[in-house]
């Protein structure tokens, strides 16, 4: 999980304008969901690994999404590649509103750039007062038909892979992330000012964040593309491990001018363009 993984292409920046496509290799940064350790992402790190080493961001020590970024800013080399999914999705964008001109590339998975509403406030205060009086386990369990799609909800290797990256997170750092998200600020005024290749990656059955969310997010960010994930909730890379990976790679051989094997195809099964 500890290695970096070299990529070309233009860079992040705001209005200034792009940066040069050959200006020296960029590396790759995965961002976590909430709730959820880097494990979350072994469906995915072989696949993107043939590109070059990469890298899981830790999101488990701040207690709000500009620590989070500015803990990722500060360990990642210069330029890189930047995939954030749900929660992962908010430190991405944080990310980029800190510091434009180091993002050389950006796939969102599952996530919103909108703020939370009062009610999705009120309700992450309920779950964490459940952590607080020692029902992790309890929180764990009852969140999972939110997170997958309901034809997913009773499928127990799905629960088993949720409940693994949920507990290697643990409690404490589930309530610092929590607090995190509840603070964070609203994204969507920055999303017309990107001007680096982005990718938008949404589960066609996401009750958490509805596919409207990502179909805005696409629609707002100068060139990016949407793909749709059939069959899939918001726990992607579980639900629909193989689509959600070749989705990933398919956006990584699109930015490699200087790659010229396995390209995935873009009309896998499963995936939406």
């Amino acid at each position: 999980m500890g290695s970096w993984m070299p990529l070309r292409s233009t860079g992040c920046r705001a209005a200034a304008g792009r940066g040069n496509p050959h200006d020296g290799e960029v590396q790759t940064v995965l961002v976590p969901p909430l709730l959820c350790s880097a494990g979350v992402y072994a469906p995915l790190l072989d696949a993107v690994w043939r590109h070059g080493a990469v890298t899981v961001a830790d999101t488990g020590k701040d207690e709000s999404i500009a620590g989070m970024a500015t803990r990722l800013l500060r360990d990642a080399p210069e330029r890189f590649a930047l995939l954030g999914t749900s929660m992962g999705g908010y430190v991405a964008l944080e990310v980029v509103r800190q510091a434009p001109h180091r993002v050389a590339a950006l796939a969102l998975v599952s996530t919103t750039a909108r703020a939370d509403t009062p009610e999705q406030r009120s309700s992450r205060e309920q779950q964490s007062r459940l952590v607080e009086t020692g029902h992790f386990d309890r929180l764990v369990d009852a969140a999972f038909p939110g997170v997958v799609a309901q034809q997913h909800q009773d499928d127990p290797a799905v629960l088993a892979l949720w409940r693994t990256t949920a507990h290697a997170l643990g409690p404490a750092a589930f309530l610092r992330q929590q607090r995190a998200v509840m603070d964070r600020a609203d994204a969507w005024g920055l999303l017309a000012t990107f001007r680096c290749p982005a990718v938008v990656i949404h589960g066609v059955d996401d009750r958490l964040i509805p596919i409207a969310m990502g179909q805005e997010i696409a629609a707002t960010i100068p060139g990016a593309d949407l793909v749709s994930i059939e069959d899939a909730g918001h726990y992607l890379f579980g639900e629909q491990p193989q689509a959600a990976a070749s989705a990933v790679v398919g956006f990584l051989d699109r930015l490699d001018p200087l790659r010229t094997g396995s390209h995935v195809p873009t009309g896998d099964e499963g995936v939406t363009r």
